[in-house]
């Protein structure tokens, strides 16, 4: 029997030994590491689980397995520490921080509502009707002005220099406690406070074992006044990923938001403009072999025309007996065929 686990308290599921310190448990009974490992749902549902429905959910997440298994990666969208991916042909997407083996997957008609949150503050708000955005304070924020960079003076180390009183011949305590002091090294400035504290997603679906949840993006650090204007580049970044994510999901479920409006209302214009340019170049082909055509009635009148003067000429000759009938049925033949 190990130290940290109870043979005698066999797992529900199992039967395997359960750990002896802090237990998931359900209905009273503890599970073992295994199959504690395999739940995926909110806290407050686990709380009031029975065993039946504990093995109904571990046959959720078993197909949950499957499904990922087949599950194609074919659009993502990066937010800081947290990715979406989606399969937009089986119509699952998944929200994670990392590589997880059997994350919890969606259908796309389980995702009711979304807003992101900077600094408790809604910037972005998605339900079924409508999809509105506001900018982040980061467009606000003054910068402050650039300080000069100051190397930190190097600890002193001057050796502590025995005082020697010239009466009694001994060290004097004032003079080394004095040196002491000055070899102390300068301490390090307080790390100025970020301009943005927090940024968050908060999701609500229509799950079995999921009703809501929050992905609680990180910012980046920031030690000193000197990395202020860094860190509000690096923010701005992390806010356009995030505003990108929200599109992408207010396109799952099946909301136009502003921008893409506009994107649809510019490649429709495109379209028509590459229509009517088409349009344009036929009639400029249909109006160039039209007047090539007529160009070509003009030469066949002027050959024909030529031909029967020509004609003439020769029927002037024969009639002067200047040439055969034969000589002018050869010519005849070949001018007129």
């Amino acid at each position: 029997m190990g130290i940290f686990t109870n043979e005698k308290k066999g797992c529900p599921i199992c039967g395997n030994a359960t750990p002896r310190l802090f237990p998931t448990k359900v209905e009273g009974l503890p599970l073992c590491k295994e199959c504690a490992a395999k739940i995926n749902m909110e806290s407050s549902m686990l709380k009031n689980l029975t065993i039946n429905e504990l093995w109904d959910h571990l046959d959720y997440r078993k197909a949950n397995s499957e499904t990922f298994g087949a599950f194609t990666d074919n659009e993502t969208h990066g937010m800081g520490n947290y990715v979406l991916h989606m399969d937009t042909d089986k119509r699952l997407f998944y929200i994670a921080d990392g590589s997880p083996s059997n994350p919890a997957l969606f259908k796309f008609e389980e995702l009711v509502s979304f807003n992101l949150m900077e600094d408790g503050r809604t910037v972005i708000q998605c339900n079924a009707d409508s999809y509105s955005e506001s900018a982040s304070s980061i467009e606000s924020y003054k910068l402050p002005p650039l300080k000069p960079f100051v190397k930190p003076s190097a600890m002193v180390t001057k050796p502590i220099a025995a005082a020697t009183d010239k009466k009694e011949g001994r060290t004097s305590m004032a003079a080394a406690a004095s040196s002491s002091a000055a070899a102390k090294p300068e301490e390090k400035p307080k790390a100025p406070d970020k301009p943005i504290d927090s940024l968050k997603l908060n999701v609500t679906l229509n799950n079995p074992y999921w009703k809501s949840k929050v992905y609680n993006v990180s910012l980046p650090s920031l030690e000193s006044e000197n990395e202020v204007r860094e860190w509000v580049n690096d923010y701005k970044n992390t806010f356009a990923a995030a505003v990108d994510t929200c599109e992408a999901m207010a396109g799952i479920m099946g909301i136009k938001t502003g921008k893409q409006m506009m994107n649809a209302i510019k490649e429709k214009a495109e379209a028509i403009l590459a229509v009517q340019e088409a349009e344009a170049a036929a009639k400029e082909a249909e109006a160039a072999a039209q007047a090539a055509e007529t160009a070509a009635k003009i030469a066949k009148a002027a050959d024909d025309n030529a031909a029967i003067e020509m004609l003439r000429k020769w029927k002037e000759l024969l009639d002067m007996g200047a040439i055969t009938q034969e000589e002018f049925d050869a010519k005849k033949k070949e001018l007129i065929g």
